[in-house]
């Protein structure tokens, strides 16, 4: 087999890839052995068909350990072609420093870059001696630990390999006429950029690259047009004349004064727009312009416009994805309906800090609106368009609690799904987290919770990295945070990073001209309250709160028969507590000795009640003496104005007779 030497001047990392270089050309076809200058004696001979060096200098110095010195060959080398178009990415005329592991070898990479065609940049070697701090940018072959700290952008091309023109050099001297061999230089040829062929070679490739470009711009929805320093257009596409009522051969090569000094003519003067809404030729449109800058040098522009209506279209289509999994706010803080000062100084204030980016902390009893103010809030924010998520802290068990607050990474538990899971701090990125009932919240998680609000930052169950979150979070609770501290239940540093703007929602009975109010917007039905009904439902508790009266307007909207509530069209445990205040009542009428005449008209006028007439005085002795109870009409007319004092009944002038009033049919209901 044949054999090739490779030799170099000391042991380095160079020897094992010039050796794997060479092998891709001649495994199978020849041996290669490395060699070191500072090792080799004198009388050592090398042996091999060929001997490699790296610079010509070298030559001098091999040749004093071979027979022939028609052996040795100076190695050239090349650049890898996919690492130098990084190169062409650097603004024209920018001084940039040239690296390798010694000035010569810098010297022969700074003239290989010019040869292979990067004549758009001044090249300057880097010498080891001289100061370069005003130098930005550096490129080097491999050698990213011999360029200055001070440099900002290092281009590394990676380890130059072996040219073609050496291996066809290696080829001739071996005689080797294997049609394999040149196969695999051809192959490999692909792969390089030369200093006989230059960039030419690679034009197809960056012809398909632009075609690429073109498909993928032309894809956008969104006008886009990229210019020169100068202001010449240098892309754009369909949409961009699709939008501005153009066609190519108005853009094509022409410069943006042309086309934007009639229209959008602030787009000349201006560097950088953001979402500028104008209006042109009935089209509304939203603009953004950048100047775009490469290590401080202006590099051309890029303009975006959008239309409105495709804009609306989106939001329309974000907006359905995120109700459909449940993940949006329905209400606003118009949808709070209240008379109460309490309550529209609690708006106000919500409004004003929805603005703000600062947590929030809402307490209040059960069943108050925590969750439709919480909604409010973030419909009232800049993130109204982002995801809300809520989630109720004593609803779920710990262990899932914590997965579904944080996610999981795939295999972190037994169950765990093999895909993970996101959490919901993770599903509510750039949006709103509501944490409901939070004062239930395990200590340990509490914990967590804090690092988020302080850190910004989650990890999942069996994760090893942070992940980066931008989320508002919003607390709700119905219990005393701060006897919880004292109970050891809850952290008082969390507490204090939730309690940054907190807000107390009234309880019902401290907002009493709301009651009715909303009774009525409840109810679906347009039903008449009687006197007696409103003083009930002003007077009665609602421990509930707002949640148990939506339940009464739901029950009085399916009972009740007619379009008048009465008592009795009130649910029976409401009933029975406005009932308890009868014993006043009772004794006025033991104490006039009339109980149970009064007791006996009441009835008769409860009877007659569907008539919807009342009964005078004779009527009703007749009616008792029917039934065998005697009442003369001095008694009757007492007892009618007893009844009528106490407000059992409504008398009225003349001969409209009697009525039994709500009161008294409550008041029938608990004597009996």
């Amino acid at each position: 087999m044949k054999s090739i030497a490779v030799v170099t001047d000391g042991i380095n990392k160079l020897d094992i890839f010039l050796k794997n270089n060479l092998y891709e050309i001649f495994e199978g076809y020849a041996e290669i052995n490395l060699y070191h200058f500072n090792k080799l004696k004198e009388g050592d001979k090398l042996e091999e068909n060929v001997v490699l060096v790296m610079i010509k200098d070298r030559v001098l110095k091999a040749k004093n350990y071979v027979d022939d010195s028609k052996r040795i060959i100076v190695i050239d080398r090349a650049i890898k072609a996919k690492e130098i178009y990084r190169v062409f990415e650097i603004p024209d005329n920018m001084d940039i420093l040239v690296v390798n592991d010694n000035y010569e070898t810098t010297l022969q990479t700074v003239s290989l870059l010019y040869q292979i065609g990067i004549n758009h940049l001044n090249l300057i070697p880097y010498d080891f001696k001289n100061d370069y701090e005003n130098i930005k940018i550096a490129i080097t072959p491999g050698e990213s630990n011999f360029v200055p700290q001070y440099i900002d952008k290092i281009i590394d091309l990676g380890n130059r390999i072996i040219d073609i023109a050496t291996f066809y050099k290696i080829v001739s001297h071996l005689e080797i006429k294997d049609k394999d061999i040149i196969d695999r230089i051809v192959k490999y040829s692909d792969k390089l950029i030369n200093i006989h062929s230059g960039i030419d070679q690679r034009q197809k490739e960056l012809v398909i690259r632009n075609e690429h470009m073109d498909t993928l711009i032309n894809l956008s929805k969104d006008g886009i047009l990229l210019s020169s320093p100068e202001g010449k257009i240098t892309t754009y596409n369909k949409k961009f004349l699709e939008i501005m009522e153009l066609n190519n051969s108005q853009v094509k090569d022409a410069n943006i004064n042309d086309i934007f000094k009639d229209k959008l003519s602030f787009l000349l003067h201006d560097e950088n727009i953001v979402d500028e809404v104008v209006n042109i030729e009935s089209k509304y449109l939203n603009i953004n312009k950048k100047t775009l800058n490469y290590l401080g040098k202006k590099n051309g522009a890029y303009i975006n416009i959008q239309e409105i209506t495709y804009i609306r279209q989106l939001e329309q289509n974000l907006s359905k994805k995120l109700r459909q999994k449940g993940q949006i706010a329905r209400y606003e803080l118009g949808d709070i309906i209240t008379s109460s000062d309490r309550m529209i100084k609690c708006k106000s204030f919500s409004k004003k800090i929805a603005k703000t980016e600062l947590t929030v902390l809402i307490t209040g009893e059960s069943g108050t609106g925590k969750e439709l103010l919480a909604q409010s809030i973030h419909n009232a924010s800049d993130r109204k368009k982002q995801p809300f998520i809520a989630i109720n802290c004593a609803a779920m068990p710990e262990n899932l609690l914590e997965s579904e607050l944080f996610g999981y990474e795939s295999g972190a538990f037994t169950g765990a799904s093999k895909e993970g899971k996101r959490g919901l701090f993770e599903q509510a990125n750039h949006g709103t987290i509501f944490l409901d009932e939070i004062g239930d919240m395990p200590l340990h998680l509490q914990t967590k919770i804090l690092r988020v609000l302080q850190e910004r930052q989650v990890m999942r169950i069996g994760g090893e990295s942070v992940i980066d979150i931008d989320v508002r979070v919003v607390a709700a609770t119905n219990k005393c945070l701060l006897e919880l501290i004292t109970e050891g239940k809850f952290r008082d540093d969390l507490y204090y990073r939730l309690n940054v703007f907190p807000i107390r929602i009234p309880s019902l009975r401290e907002r009493k001209e709301d009651i009715i109010l909303l009774l009525k917007h409840f109810m679906k039905r347009n039903l008449e309250l009687g006197s007696c009904v409103e003083e009930i439902l002003q007077n009665y508790n609602w421990n509930g709160n707002i949640r148990e009266l939506k339940n009464v307007a739901s029950y009085i909207d399916t009972l009740c028969e007619g379009d008048y509530v009465t008592i009795n069209d009130l649910p029976e445990y409401i009933r029975i507590k406005y009932n308890n205040n009868y014993e006043v009542e009772i004794d006025v009428l033991n104490d006039k000795k009339s109980y149970d005449n009064a007791i006996s008209v009441l009835k008769i006028l409860n009877d007659n009640t569907k008539s919807g007439k009342g009964l005078g005085r004779n009527s009703l002795i007749s009616i008792l003496n029917q039934k065998d109870i005697f009442c003369s009409e001095g008694e009757m007319k007492k007892v009618l104005n007893l009844l009528d004092n106490l407000e059992l009944i409504k008398s009225s002038v003349g001969r409209g007779g009697s009525k039994i009033s709500e009161k008294g049919v409550g008041f029938l209901e608990y004597v009996h």
